[in-house]
């Protein structure tokens, strides 16, 4: 026999777990913060539950507090949390329409990727208009520290997020052009900020060149990037930055789609 749902309140439910997810969840509609005090008022609890819970939440790193303005925040790992549970579909469905309008003007085939752990994965492609063309099965895994996709996300992530998967990577020579030094690899990603967008000089494939540029969500995290790739003959250094402006539109109206306000 299946319990009622009271049942199953009654009988299994953790009032100081249920206590903390309504502090998470609080925090969520305050970006700014609550102090402590704010905190008990909003959710009638005591204030040594709200204390502990909030601690234990602090030590364990979900919520951070600012010891000037003692107001409580969520921090960078509740976002990861949520991003890492980011239906991939959802950013496909999203971005198809945009990869096709791409493919489009710029007649090459259109790649969308993410970043998970110390790889990236192509969820999405939209082949080149043009006779000969490049083409990967969906899934097939990409090493950050020579791709787009790994330049283009890992520029945009916090400072933390960002060493901790660099600190992390193998930087194994592929090409002649393959960045091997992870200080000149951080050194690029300082430009990749700055231009808004990345390239790919044959660091991968020789003689294939990538330019891309991340895709946010509505929190102004990158969780994917957006980059066409062809021989260098179709896309020598020359149309780099021309190419590479004209992927980062595209890619910001996947971002606007995905809820981001550019600032």
């Amino acid at each position: 026999m299946i319990p009622e749902k009271e049942d199953l309140k009654s009988n299994y439910n953790v009032p100081n777990l249920e206590r903390g997810l309504s502090i998470i969840e609080l925090l969520a509609t305050h970006p700014k913060g609550l102090t402590l005090s704010e905190i008990i008022q909003s959710l009638d609890i005591t204030k040594s539950s709200a204390f502990r819970i909030t601690n234990t939440l602090i030590f364990k790193n979900y919520l951070q507090k600012n010891e000037t303005t003692k107001k409580i925040t969520l921090t960078r790992k509740m976002l990861s949390l949520g991003i890492s549970s980011m239906n991939e579909q959802s950013i496909v469905e999203m971005s198809i329409d945009i990869m096709r309008a791409l493919r489009d003007e710029l007649r090459e085939s259109v790649m969308l990727g993410i970043v998970l752990g110390d790889t990236g994965t192509i969820l999405e492609q939209v082949s080149s208009s043009y006779p000969v063309k490049l083409s990967v099965e969906l899934g097939t895994r990409f090493f950050l520290h020579s791709s787009v996709g790994g330049k283009s996300i890992l520029a945009f992530l916090p400072k933390d997020d960002s060493k901790k998967i660099i600190d992390s990577l193998v930087f194994e020579k592929f090409t002649d052009n393959t960045i091997v030094s992870k200080k000149e690899f951080q050194s690029q990603l300082i430009e990749v900020k700055e231009k808004g967008y990345a390239i790919d000089n044959g660091e991968d494939i020789q003689g294939i060149h990538c330019v891309g540029a991340p895709v946010f969500n509505e929190y102004g995290y990158p969780v994917a990037c957006l980059w066409i790739t062809a021989p260098h003959g179709r896309l020598p250094h020359g149309e780099f930055d021309k190419k590479g402006k004209i992927i980062s539109k595209y890619a910001m109206e996947i971002s606007t789609k995905l809820g981001y306000i550019s600032r």
